[in-house]
């Protein structure tokens, strides 16, 4: 068996206990249910408070933001600097009620209230503050994310690094679509 073939038989087992342990550990679980609000309810509160003559641009910026945090959390787990006990579903190994709700909405939000780039980048650094030393550690406690090789003060600047970022993305793309 050629060294791809047996890559192939590694990833068949692995998937097989991926699954046995989603199904007799996860599935139903309160931390499941905790991934399941998250992943819905926090869009209802976002669509409430979302400005929605702005709507395009800040739904924009919440998918870079989405993009962006998938990819560096799938770089992470593949490099093994974290892992999800717990996860929503049993495909694919990122945290997606993070992924793709709880990080964009706040970022979203943080865009929205916070135009000017002073006001933006102060945010920002609470934000990350915040989400990198208060949000992550929560997660731990909740036993949803465990840290391998990595540690908090690493996320900080890299949350604040990608807000901005998103931002001068955004109003890059923005300029552009009204000069024609």
């Amino acid at each position: 068996m050629n060294s791809f073939e047996a890559i192939i038989e590694i990833q068949k087992q692995l998937s097989n206990l991926e699954h046995d342990y989603w199904k007799d550990n996860v599935v139903f679980s309160l931390n499941w249910w905790f991934l399941l609000v998250l992943l819905i309810a926090p869009w209802f509160i976002w669509w409430k408070f979302v400005d929605k003559k702005n709507i395009k641009q800040i739904l924009l910026y919440g998918t870079y933001i989405m993009v962006v945090s998938s990819t560096l959390d799938d770089l992470g787990i593949a490099t093994a600097l974290w892992a999800y006990p717990y996860q929503l579903f049993q495909v694919g190994d990122r945290l997606n009620s993070v992924d793709l709700t709880a990080l964009p909405i706040l970022y979203m939000l943080v865009y929205q209230y916070f135009p000017k780039w002073k006001s933006f980048i102060i945010s920002s650094i609470i934000f990350s503050f915040f989400y990198a030393f208060i949000f992550e550690p929560f997660f731990i406690l909740l036993g949803i994310y465990r840290i391998i090789k990595w540690k908090y003060i690493y996320s900080f600047p890299i949350y604040i690094i990608m807000g901005i970022v998103g931002k001068f993305f955004v109003e890059k793309i923005d300029k552009v679509s009204k000069s024609y």
